[in-house]
């Protein structure tokens, strides 16, 4: 089931997987433990136009958002701000206002091809506009500026078609309670907004239900090695997150990356291979709010992070990998392509030069650890993500076979190198901004 960073049921997938790993013969098995300030527990959420019509509205409740004090009214407001100063012209004008921030992005035609969510060349990822650190500071003062307003809620689009709905958090890296209520549409609902918004004044009504943990929560990252057999204290790690959204069953983000990881742990035990380094197999938890368990991981281990060769992530669902992007390392590409020059067989590509933030890689490359990330077919990712079609139906077999023995044989590959694979210059890596 869902398996939401906080939750009871995250706790138990911890549990199986340890004892997963345990019964595959791995070593030094076990739960790594971080702490987050609240859980948060999904109530009910409904919503409807009140004014030019009347018109239900299906919602769901941003993560960690708090509860409206039951039904709140209000005329929608569309504010257009990315920027602090841009605020300024709202100052006075917005009190018992429910709020949208965004117009509505553009959809697939009908016989368009959906574009996919990550493997888009052009740009920047979708992610590095809406969580990079700038964003997420503008938007902490955005719905300060808000509430200090009188805003009573904040709609967002969840920018999938035919009804879907979308998921992520608002409370932020230290899971605090969200300044504002604030509530995902459907992109049907969200357009019917914004074209009766051109015609004239729009009234919704909303009433969101959510409950919060007294005290902060232990939450963990599952462990599990295969020691090396001539340099133990170096590592190679292969991870994934085990935490989900939870409209659906958080299937193929990231049940499918955690089984490919548990899968490539089997594989290579039961082969009895005896790697000249450590490979380590991490599930991570918080990923979903902001990469919180890696980020957690690398801060407890930063005394061994001179030690960590290097870290492959598998976390864009069903799809089978199509190539490793090296996500800025340019220094690992000679390396890299003899590493995975082996697994053209495999199908893979050419290596890719993408970068992106969004999964947990990235905590270790601001580290300065080389962390890399599997590009995948994008079967249908972005229908399935943070929705309620997140469910075990959607999961192709072979493709997550696939995905397993990609990640085995890089992992032994970079576990049998002459040297650690080079890193990044100190100059070149991200600043770290929360």
């Amino acid at each position: 089931g869902p398996r939401l960073t906080g939750t009871e049921k995250l706790t138990q997938a911890n549990r199986w997987t340890m004892e997963m790993f345990r019964k595959y013969g791995l070593s030094n098995v076990h739960l790594e433990s971080w702490t987050i300030a609240r859980a948060w527990s999904r109530g009910t959420a409904r919503g409807r136009i009140v004014s030019p019509a009347t018109h239900s509205l299906t919602v769901a409740s941003a993560g960690w958002s708090p509860s409206t004090p039951g039904v709140v009214r209000g005329p929608v407001v569309y504010v257009s701000a990315r920027r602090v100063e841009e605020l300024a012209p709202y100052k006075g004008k917005l009190k018992g206002a429910i709020v949208i921030t965004a117009e509505p992005q553009k959809l697939p035609e009908p016989y368009e091809v959906p574009r996919p969510p990550v493997l888009n060349p052009y740009g920047p990822p979708p992610e590095a506009i809406l969580f990079g650190p700038a964003a997420l500071r503008f938007a902490r003062e955005r719905d300060a500026f808000l509430k200090a307003e009188g805003v009573q809620a904040v709609l967002r689009d969840s920018d999938k078609a035919h009804g879907l709905l979308n998921m992520s958090s608002i409370g932020g890296r230290m899971y605090d309670v969200g300044l504002l209520p604030t509530a995902y549409l459907t992109a049907e609902g969200y357009r019917l907004i914004w074209r009766l918004m051109k015609r004239g004044p729009v009234e919704v009504e909303l009433e969101l239900s959510n409950s919060f943990s007294e005290t902060p929560v232990e939450v963990h990252n599952t462990v599990a090695e295969i020691p090396g057999s001539e340099k133990p204290d170096e590592v190679v790690i292969l991870g994934a997150h085990l935490d989900s959204w939870d409209l659906g069953t958080g299937a193929t983000d990231n049940g499918t990356g955690s089984m490919v990881l548990l899968e490539a742990a089997r594989a290579l035990q039961k082969l009895g291979l005896k790697p000249k380094r450590t490979i380590r197999f991490i599930l991570f938890s918080g990923e979903e709010q902001g990469l919180n368990g890696s980020r957690a991981y690398a801060e407890a281990h930063k005394t061994e992070l001179a030690k960590i060769s290097g870290v492959l992530v598998h976390d864009t669902g069903t799809g089978r990998v199509l190539t490793i992007a090296l996500q800025g390392n340019y220094q690992d590409r000679e390396v890299m392509d003899r590493i995975v020059a082996p697994l053209r067989q495999l199908g893979l590509l050419e290596l890719s030069l993408r970068s992106t933030r969004g999964t947990d890689h990235a905590s270790f490359n601001d580290a300065g650890v080389p962390g890399f990330y599997c590009m995948q077919d994008p079967a249908e990712y972005r229908k399935t993500h943070h929705s309620q079609s997140d469910t075990f139906d959607k999961v192709s077999k072979d493709d997550l076979v696939q995905g397993a023995q990609v990640l085995a044989a890089w992992a032994y590959n970079v576990a049998q190198l002459p040297e650690l694979l080079p890193r990044k210059p100190a100059a070149e890596r991200p600043a770290r901004e929360d």
